[in-house]
């Protein structure tokens, strides 16, 4: 089985890299995008639901994730679902965006993980940002110490 992940792991980060270096400097459009997703885990759609929102101006792109209802460790034998928010942007160096056409590739890179996400839109005429999504996918690889766990959970989007 962990061969399996690793060679899953190891094509999918391929493919990322190929879409990377095959990309031309294509400006980054303005845009602001809102998801609702789910990780599939061994076939099944997790509890957690994250509201994804990625907003680019000017070249510069946020990528904010808002987790709900996320068991975490029991405070005083009670487990506990609060809010998760978690945040990167370009500027810090923690996200990277490449325009594909009418297709963002997003990836997100943190010591315990790697987000890739790629998100089809559609510009309105006439509009200042791009707001429609056309499609979703992604997943994110697991690098941490507890890597051994979940290696690769891909989003799925909710439709609750």
């Amino acid at each position: 089985m962990m061969q399996l992940r690793f060679w899953v792991a190891l094509l999918f980060n391929l493919l990322v890299a190929n879409h990377i270096f095959a990309a031309s400097e294509v400006p980054i459009p303005n845009v602001n995008f809102r998801v609702a997703v789910r990780q599939k885990e061994d076939g099944k759609l997790g509890k957690s639901l994250h509201i994804v929102h990625l907003s680019c101006w000017q070249g510069d792109c946020a990528l904010t994730w808002l987790t709900l209802n996320q068991c975490t460790a029991a405070v005083e034998g009670k487990a506990a679902f609060p809010p998760k928010i978690e945040r990167s942007s370009t500027r810090e160096g923690t996200l990277q965006v490449l325009a594909l056409g009418d297709v963002l590739e997003v990836k997100e890179t943190d010591p315990d993980a790697t987000t890739t996400l790629r998100i089809g839109y559609k510009k309105r005429a006439n509009a200042v940002r791009a707001t429609q999504v056309t499609s979703f996918s992604g997943g994110f690889v697991n690098n941490g110490p507890d890597k051994n766990q979940a290696a690769i959970a891909p989003y799925v989007l909710s439709s609750s």
